[in-house]
C-alpha cells in the first residue's frame, strides 16, 4: 500500500468527520466539546436564541425542531436546558425572552433526554412521569403522570403570575402563557417567584402559549386553554417553514397523521379511541400553503366542504362539524376545528380561488391512496453522503492503480 493511497484516504475521512458534525449535531448527536453556553458563562435567553439561529443556519436546518448543544436545546422558538442530574428544564426561552428559570417536578428520578424532530423528551425511571417539551409558536410544554405530582416553575426575572378562574396566566412584556391541568384537577400555590401546581394522578399539567407568530388571537387562545382545561381539545397541528411540522396531542387517545402535504393542499388523517367530540387548532406559518390575489382557505372533512363560521366562539359551542379561519397574511393562518364524533377523518386544508366551486378538484380524498407523510429530510445527510460515495470511488480507484 502506497504512501498517497494512505494519506488520500485519511483526507477524505477527515473531511467526512468535519462536514457531518451539524448533521449529528442536528439529529440530537453529540456536541463538538460536550459544553453549554450556560456552563460557559450564564448566557441570557437571547444569547441563547442568537447561538441556536447561528447553529441551525450552519446546518442548513429550517422550520421548527430542536438541535442541540450538549444539554442545550435550540428550536426555532424555543430555547433551554435539560439538567443531566435532576431532569429539570432549565434556563427556558421563547423567541429569546427569558420565561421560566426552572420547571422541575418534586421526586422525578431522572433517566433520559429525547429529541424526536420538534419535541424533546425527558422521561423518568419508570416511565410513569414524562415531560414534553415543543419547538412551536404556542411553546406548548406537557407534564404527564401517572401518580399525583407536584410540578414547580420558577420564574425568570420580570415574569408576573395571575389566576384567571382555573387557569394560570403568565406574562413577560411581549409573551401570554397559560397553564392548566388536562384530565384532572390541580391546586396552585405561590412562593415568592416559585409556582407549584399540585395535580392529580393520571392527569397533565399543561403550559401553552399564545402563538408568538400570530396577532390579536389573544381572547380565541385564552379560550381555547380553557377548553384543554375541560378535556374537550384533541390535537394542535403546527405547519411551517421547509416542510416542518409539530403535533401536540393533547388527548392520549388521538392520533394525527399527514397524508400530503404541497403549497396548495395539506390532507391530515385524524383517529380517536374516544367517540366525543374534540376540538383542534391548527397554525399554518412559513409557506405552509401559497396564496396568490383573490386566492382563500377551505376546509374539506371527509371530502365534504366543512361549514366556517365568522365567530371562534361558535365553533367552542357547536354540535356539529364547524371551523373558523383567521388568516392574517398570505403566508400566515391559524384554524379552530370542532369535530363532533370519531373514530377516524380526513382533514384537507385547500388554497383556491374566490370564485372556485364546491369540491375537490384533484381527487384528493374521493378514495385513491394518500401520499405518505413527505420527509424533511436530515440536514447535511446528502453532503455526508456524497462524500461517503466519493471516499469509496477514491478507494476503489487507488487499488486499481496498485
Amino acid at each position: 500500500m502506497n504512501l498517497r493511497y494512505v494519506i488520500g484516504t485519511v483526507g477524505i475521512i477527515f473531511l467526512l468527520i468535519v462536514l457531518s458534525g451539524p448533521a449529528l449535531s442536528a439529529m440530537g448527536g453529540p456536541s463538538e466539546d460536550g459544553m453549554s453556553p450556560r456552563t460557559e458563562g450564564g448566557w441570557s435567553a437571547s444569547e441563547m436564541m442568537m447561538q441556536g439561529s447561528e447553529m441551525r443556519q450552519g446546518a442548513g436546518m429550517q422550520g421548527m425542531g430542536f438541535m442541540h448543544s450538549g444539554a442545550v436545546m435550540y428550536g426555532q422558538y424555543i430555547t433551554f436546558e435539560v439538567d443531566n442530574e435532576t431532569g429539570a428544564i432549565t434556563s427556558y426561552g421563547i423567541d429569546g425572552d427569558a420565561i421560566f428559570d426552572s420547571i422541575e417536578v418534586d421526586g422525578f428520578d431522572f433517566d433520559a433526554t429525547q429529541v424526536i424532530g420538534a419535541v424533546t423528551h425527558v422521561m423518568d425511571v419508570d416511565g410513569t412521569t414524562t415531560i414534553q417539551v415543543h419547538d412551536n409558536p404556542s411553546a406548548v410544554i406537557t407534564i404527564r403522570s401517572v401518580d399525583d405530582h407536584t410540578v414547580n416553575f420558577d420564574l425568570a426575572e420580570g415574569v408576573t403570575m395571575s389566576e384567571d378562574g382555573n387557569v394560570v396566566v403568565i406574562k413577560t412584556t411581549d409573551i401570554e402563557m397559560h397553564i392548566v391541568c388536562s384530565a384532572g384537577t390541580c391546586d396552585v400555590t405561590e412562593a415568592g417567584e416559585v409556582v407549584s401546581i399540585d395535580a392529580s394522578g393520571n392527569s397533565a399539567v399543561v403550559v401553552r402559549a399564545i402563538p408568538v407568530n400570530m396577532q390579536f388571537s389573544g381572547e380565541m387562545h385564552r379560550a381555547f386553554t380553557r377548553e384543554i382545561a375541560r378535556n374537550r381539545t384533541g390535537a394542535e397541528v403546527c405547519l411551517g417553514m421547509g416542510g416542518s411540522i409539530s403535533v401536540v396531542d393533547y388527548s392520549q387517545r388521538m392520533q394525527v397523521q399527514t397524508q400530503s402535504m404541497t403549497e396548495e393542499r395539506i390532507q391530515l388523517r385524524v383517529n380517536s379511541t374516544d367517540p366525543e367530540g374534540k376540538m383542534m387548532y391548527f397554525n399554518l406559518d412559513n409557506t405552509s400553503l401559497m396564496l396568490q390575489d383573490r386566492d382563500m382557505l377551505r376546509i374539506y372533512y371527509d371530502g365534504e366542504p366543512m361549514q366556517c363560521v365568522d365567530d371562534p366562539d361558535k365553533v367552542f359551542n357547536a354540535t356539529q362539524a364547524q371551523c373558523y379561519i383567521s388568516q392574517e397574511s398570505r403566508e400566515r393562518a391559524q384554524i379552530m376545528m370542532y369535530i363532533p364524533e370519531f373514530s377516524e377523518h380526513t382533514i384537507d386544508i385547500v388554497v383556491e380561488s374566490e370564485d372556485a366551486g364546491d369540491g375537490i378538484e384533484d381527487g384528493a380524498g374521493d378514495g385513491e391512496e394518500a401520499a405518505s407523510t413527505p420527509s424533511t429530510g436530515i440536514p447535511g445527510f446528502g453532503a455526508v453522503m456524497g462524500i461517503f460515495a466519493v471516499m469509496l470511488s477514491w478507494i476503489k480507484y487507488q487499488r486499481g492503480r496498485q
